[in-house]
């Protein structure tokens, strides 16, 4: 008999939190969460350091400038899956060689900022004057950059873009 007493009050004891509690049973507020113990992940930049790459990028790119232009690539670069730095190197030698004028535009750039990466999509356009015959060309499409931090500062570790001429 002692027993079952015991376990009744053991019970109504037990019950007795949920019943001071018994107008909001199932409403948890933030306060009443753990607070995690763990530190939140350090990004691998910041969207300062992100828009000051960009910043780079259109002026180096702007000024033709293949050597500061690819200083921005990492060594492991990779372009469109296939091209590795020294293609890199002679591909933008060469755009970069043919024009008299460069410039670039980017529209709906979407940023991405993670632990060990960031991704920029955008859309660009690029207009091009050349120097043999003063043509100009417009070159249009969308644009995808992983970039990574080597020594402290973001570098390109790959960039994949499809384009269409439309002059």
């Amino acid at each position: 008999m002692e027993t079952i007493i015991l376990v009744i009050l053991t019970i109504s004891l037990g019950l007795f939190p949920l019943q001071a509690k018994a107008d909001a049973p199932y409403r948890l507020a933030a306060h009443d969460l753990p607070i995690p113990q763990t530190s939140p992940s350090r990004l691998i930049a910041t969207e300062q350091e992100v828009n000051e790459f960009f910043d780079s990028y259109i002026e180096r790119y702007t000024r033709k400038d293949t050597g500061g232009f690819l200083w921005l690539f990492s060594s492991n670069a990779i372009q469109n899956q296939t091209d590795r730095l020294p293609a890199i190197r002679e591909i933008y030698n060469n755009f970069f060689g043919q024009a008299r004028t460069l410039h670039c535009r980017f529209e709906d750039r979407k940023v991405e900022i993670y632990e060990n990466a960031v991704e920029v999509k955008a859309r660009y356009e690029i207009e091009q004057i050349l120097k043999l015959n003063g043509e100009k060309k417009i070159l249009k499409g969308q644009i995808r950059w992983v970039l990574t931090k080597e020594g402290g500062i973001l570098r390109i570790l790959s960039i994949d873009y499809k384009h269409e001429k439309t002059h």
